[in-house]
């Protein structure tokens, strides 16, 4: 019961904003003219999450991550392959262009960990788990959203200028993903700094956590505001993807960490395999709405994958017993 109730206290307040989001898109709280969602959406993706992702990449120390490089691999090689089964399946099964194929691989791999990590690890390891969330916030934000970024950026060029070699648009959308994308290149930059063992200053990182606060809260508020204007859909795809998140991913993080030699009873292991259950994060929402592709699919799997969150990780939790 105590495990229940765990997951439950995680839970609850992710269900109560995205059905305060749901709430507010049926009244129209922000008006008719379907603007609403997209001008909220720009101010989470282009000032709220790169502040957010800035801080939490630079909050690990070189010397951390040096210690937990075992667990960051496992992580890195996990979240990758999780990224491109995500994108075959949708793709190769359910039929999707690639930037809607992108998208359903971050739903896969995109963990909620920089989200509900520090609520989840710091209810049962205190500030211990700090370096794990910090770890799984780095290689998502510095690998696996580049990544997925990139590719939607060259399905883009390609469709809007055909003339132009291979080699030049994934030059162009390198660039553009990398350098004109303030939530790909603020992690980057952090990461950087981390390995050239540059301090930033207290007063640099409290004034952007103030606004990088904001971002899980409103992120999953307008996930609920697309919910309320694309509605809820739980076809074969939605299901399909929130089931890889929820059970596949683990369970290969599990293979995966076992294959770096991680011990089955340490803590790096189950802080990892933890993080590896939660649900979809908020991000595949928000780079739906950006592209307006996917995003009733994307909404759908985010509410799918934080319910079935409930089952998966506290099912986790007890059989750790942790």
């Amino acid at each position: 019961m105590e495990h229940v109730l765990q997951s439950l206290t995680i839970v609850t307040p992710i269900i109560f904003v995205l059905l305060l989001g749901l709430f507010a898109g049926k009244k129209n709280a922000f008006g008719k003219d379907g603007d609403s969602v997209s001008v909220i959406n720009e101010l989470v993706l282009t000032f709220a999450l790169p502040a957010s992702l800035f801080v939490g990449t630079v909050s690990v120390t070189k010397k951390e991550l040096i210690n937990e490089l075992d667990l960051f691999f496992s992580l890195l090689v996990c979240l990758l392959i999780a990224y491109f089964i995500g994108l075959a399946v949708a793709k190769f099964i359910f039929k999707r262009n690639m930037v809607e194929a992108s998208i359903a691989g971050l739903a896969v791999s995109f963990s909620a960990g920089p989200f509900y990590g520090p609520a989840l690890l710091g209810s049962i390891y205190g500030t211990k788990g700090d370096v794990a969330v910090s770890i799984i916030a780095l290689i998502l934000n510095v690998f696996i959203v580049p990544l997925a970024t990139i590719i939607i950026k060259v399905n883009i060029q390609n469709k809007e200028a055909n003339k132009n070699s291979i080699f030049k648009m994934i030059s162009q959308a390198i660039y553009q993903a990398i350098f004109k994308t303030p939530f790909v290149w603020a992690p980057l930059l952090g990461f950087i700094l981390v390995f050239l063992d540059i301090q930033i200053p207290l007063v640099v990182t409290n004034s952007l956590d103030m606004i990088g606060k904001a971002t899980a809260g409103v992120a999953i508020f307008v996930a609920g505001m697309t919910i309320a204007e694309h509605k809820f859909s739980l076809t074969k795809e939605v299901i399909s993807i929130a089931l890889l998140k929820n059970i596949a991913v683990p369970a290969l993080f599990i293979g995966i960490a076992l294959f770096f030699h991680i011990s089955k009873v340490s803590a790096s292991f189950n802080q990892g395999l933890l993080l590896a259950a939660l649900p979809s994060g908020p991000m595949i929402v928000l780079l739906a709405t950006k592209y307006k592709q996917y995003q009733k699919e994307a909404s759908s799997i985010l509410a799918l994958s934080t319910i079935g969150m409930i089952i998966t990780v506290t099912a986790i939790i007890a059989a750790l017993n942790v």
